[in-house]
C-alpha cells in the first residue's frame, strides 16, 4: 500500500472533505480517533514510511523531525489526493499520531497565516511540499525578529522554545507537511509589542500551526485530546510522579516565605531571583531591586562550581528566594538550587501576584537594555 501510494500508483479523485483517504466517523484507526484525520488504511501507509524515518517511540529531535516532513513531504501519493483548497480559511488535516510525534499536512491560499505562537514545549518541523511560505521568527535571544522564505522542498526544523509566524509566501497555493514530538497539546499565542513579543493566552490545541483554521471531515478537539491522553498515560513508566506529587515532595524541602516574611529578609541581605519571562514581566510588572535570571539558565548562573556562575549569588550560604508568578514554577527551580547545594534557597509563596496583593512595592518591568 505504502510503496503504491510513493509511486503514485493510486487514482486521484475530486478533494472534499470527505473524499478519497479521509477516516469517516466510526472507523477505527491506529493512533487516531474515528473521524479525526485519515483513514486506517492512509494511516498505516503513513505509519510504514514514517518506520524508515524516526523512531516509534519516544521523543524526537529536530533533525529527526526534519528527516520525518522532509521525506513525507515528496511521497505525494501520501497526501496529494487529500488536500483541500479554501480560500477563506487554511485548512489542515491530521495525518499521524503517536507516542513519538504527531503529523499534519496544511494547505495554505494567499494572504493566510497563523499569528504568532509556540508549540506547548513541542519540538517541530515543517516542510514545503508545494508553492512557498514566509516564516518570522524569534531569535534564540529573544530580542531580534529574523524572517525566511522557503519553497519547496526546503524543511525547517526547530526545538521547544521556537516562537513562530508563518505565512503563505505569494505566487500558487503552497502544501506544507508538519510533524511535532511529544504530540501537540497546546499552543501559547503572543501580540507584538514595541518591548518584543508578549504572550497573550495559551490554549488547547484545535490544529498545527495555531488555531486559525478548518480542519478535516469530522475533526475535533475532544477527539483529538482524549486520544492523545490515552497514548501518553501509556507510555508512562511505572510509578512515575505527576506534577502535584512533584510540587509536595518539593515543597516539603522548603521553608517558603510568604511575602511580609520574604520582604523582611531581603533587608538582611537575602536575594530575590525573579525567573519569569520578560513577556511576563512587560504584562504583570516587576520587585524593585529583584535579580532576574532566567529560569533556562538559573541552575548555571547559581551552581557554585559553573563557569558561568555569578560569584555573588552562588554560595552554598546564599539566602535566595525565588520568584515566579504564581509560585509553582519557583517551587521546582527552589528544589533543584537546594540539590546542587545551596541549602538556604526556597521560594516565594504565592509568587509575584502574591507580593502585589500584599501591597509590598512594585513597579512598570524596565525595557530590556
Amino acid at each position: 500500500m505504502a510503496a503504491a501510494l510513493r509511486e503514485g500508483r493510486v487514482s486521484a479523485v475530486t478533494s472534499t472533505p470527505g473524499g478519497a483517504g479521509v477516516q469517516q466517523r466510526g472507523q477505527a484507526g491506529p493512533g487516531l480517533q474515528p473521524g479525526w484525520g485519515v483513514s486506517p488504511e492512509r494511516q498505516q501507509a503513513v505509519a510504514e514510511v514514517l518506520g524508515g524515518l524516526a523512531p516509534p517511540a519516544g521523543r524526537l529531535a529536530p533533525g529527526q523531525l526534519r528527516a520525518v516532513t522532509a521525506g513525507l513531504a515528496a511521497c505525494r501519493g501520501l497526501w496529494a489526493d487529500l488536500v483541500v483548497r479554501d480560500p477563506d480559511v487554511r485548512w489542515y488535516l491530521p495525518l499521524h499520531r503517536s507516542n513519538s510525534c504527531d503529523v499534519w499536512l496544511l494547505a495554505w491560499e494567499r494572504g493566510q497565516d497563523t499569528d504568532w505562537h509556540d508549540h506547548g514545549g513541542s519540538s517541530g518541523s515543517f516542510a514545503v511540499a508545494e508553492g512557498c511560505l514566509v516564516e518570522q521568527y524569534r531569535t534564540p535571544a529573544g530580542r531580534r525578529i529574523a524572517r525566511r522564505r522557503l519553497a519547496a522542498p526546503e524543511a525547517v526544523a526547530f526545538g521547544p522554545a521556537h516562537v513562530h509566524d508563518v505565512a503563505h509566501g505569494g505566487g500558487g497555493p503552497a502544501r506544507s507537511i508538519h510533524a511535532y514530538s511529544p504530540p501537540l497539546m497546546a499552543m501559547t499565542y503572543y501580540g507584538a509589542t514595541e518591548y518584543g513579543l508578549i504572550a497573550r493566552e495559551t490554549v488547547a490545541v484545535d490544529g498545527p500551526e495555531g488555531a486559525r483554521g478548518r480542519g478535516g471531515a469530522g475533526t475535533a478537539l475532544a477527539a483529538a485530546s482524549a486520544s492523545a491522553a490515552r497514548l501518553t498515560s501509556g507510555s508512562l513508566p511505572a510509578g512515575a510522579p505527576g506534577i502535584d506529587e512533584l510540587l509536595t515532595e518539593a515543597r516539603s524541602g522548603l521553608a517558603r516565605l510568604r511575602p511580609e516574611a520574604a520582604f523582611a529578609v531581603l533587608a538582611d541581605g537575602a536575594a530575590l531571583v525573579d525567573i519569569r519571562p520578560q513577556e511576563q514581566r512587560i504584562v504583570e510588572g516587576e520587585v524593585p531591586g529583584a535579580i532576574i535570571i532566567g529560569r533556562n539558565v538559573l541552575e548555571w548562573r547559581l551552581d557554585p562550581r559553573s563557569q558561568a556562575r555569578i560569584p555573588a549569588l552562588a554560595r552554598a550560604d546564599a539566602q535566595i528566594i525565588v520568584m515566579c508568578s504564581e509560585g509553582y514554577a519557583s517551587t521546582l527551580a527552589a528544589a533543584t538550587l537546594r540539590r546542587i547545594g545551596l541549602r538556604e534557597a526556597t521560594d516565594l509563596d504565592g509568587g509575584f501576584q502574591a507580593w502585589k496583593a500584599a501591597g509590598l512595592p512594585t513597579r512598570p518591568a524596565q525595557p530590556p537594555g
